[in-house]
């Protein structure tokens, strides 16, 4: 099975494709009338091989880049739409607008294919890539950053790769990020990951650097997503897996409330 990955949450896009064949047995657990998963297949299979990838700079422009940067891929795999059998998706936070230019490709791309969706945040990849390139190791503090403008950032905390945040996704003011940081560390040594941490004094000798490590990848986000679906294959979990990689419910994580806002019933614009 092709996966196909995409991130557009920060100022850098990308889009990434592998070819996992372990997936093929999630995808015979999640058909609507799929045969018998074997519990034995997944674990056994090869693991995935990435095919291509391609990366750009354009915050305002990921609406009109990404789907060229789908193309390009499929192009250097030799490969059609037709062939991808899975999404991953960076799912923020991040730019409010350039967050919802992932979910909504990734929602049709799949809703078109048939295929499964998951939903990867930002920051759980960036944490992924700091683990598996040495900047943090098992029992560190690692908090990857993300710029949310307003004099904010995005962050939270992760101890040990592969597992859920010690600390959820939350926005907090730039001055205040040092001190929230240190009191959830408790002693444990701090890296902090995260193109806007060189921005902040007090974080900046903390930080570790890397492509990777600045701003989330999709290469990461399709791993944490084949991740999930290989597990939901070896435990045989048909329904549950189908029902949480549904892609009608892949949906944006914002952390922070958008400022544009339904008008109040009643309300008359100014003339």
């Amino acid at each position: 099975m092709k996966l196909l990955a995409l991130s557009t949450s920060t100022p850098r896009g990308s889009v990434a494709l592998f070819d996992a064949r372990a997936l093929d047995a999630h995808a015979e657990a999640t058909a609507p009338r799929g045969g018998a998963l074997d519990p034995a297949a997944a674990p056994g299979e090869p693991g995935a091989r990435l095919l291509a990838a391609t990366t750009y700079a354009d915050l305002h422009g990921h609406a009109e880049r990404v789907f060229g940067a789908v193309d390009e891929v499929l192009a250097a795999a030799g490969l059609t739409a037709g062939a991808i059998g899975a999404l991953g998706c960076d799912v923020g936070p991040g730019s409010f607008t350039g967050v919802r230019v992932a979910v909504a490709a990734a929602k049709g791309i799949a809703l078109a294919l048939d295929a499964p969706a998951v939903g990867v945040t930002s920051l759980e990849a960036m944490a992924a890539a700091a683990f598996a390139e040495g900047a943090a190791s098992p029992g560190d503090l690692l908090v990857p950053l993300i710029d949310a403008k307003k004099g904010e950032v995005f962050l939270a905390a992760f101890d040990a790769p592969a597992a859920p945040p010690a600390a959820p996704p939350r926005h907090l003011p730039r001055d205040a990020a040092s001190d929230a940081i240190a009191a959830l560390a408790g002693g444990r040594r701090i890296v902090v990951v995260g193109a806007v941490a060189e921005e902040i004094e007090a974080l900046r000798p903390l930080a570790a650097r890397g492509a990777a490590l600045d701003f989330p990848d999709a290469i990461w986000i399709g791993r944490a997503a084949i991740d999930r679906l290989r597990a939901a294959a070896t435990r045989g979990e048909r329904q549950r897996a189908a029902a949480e990689h549904d892609p009608a419910l892949l949906e944006p994580l914002y952390v922070r409330a958008p400022d544009a806002k339904p008008a109040e019933l009643g309300y008359t614009p100014p003339r």
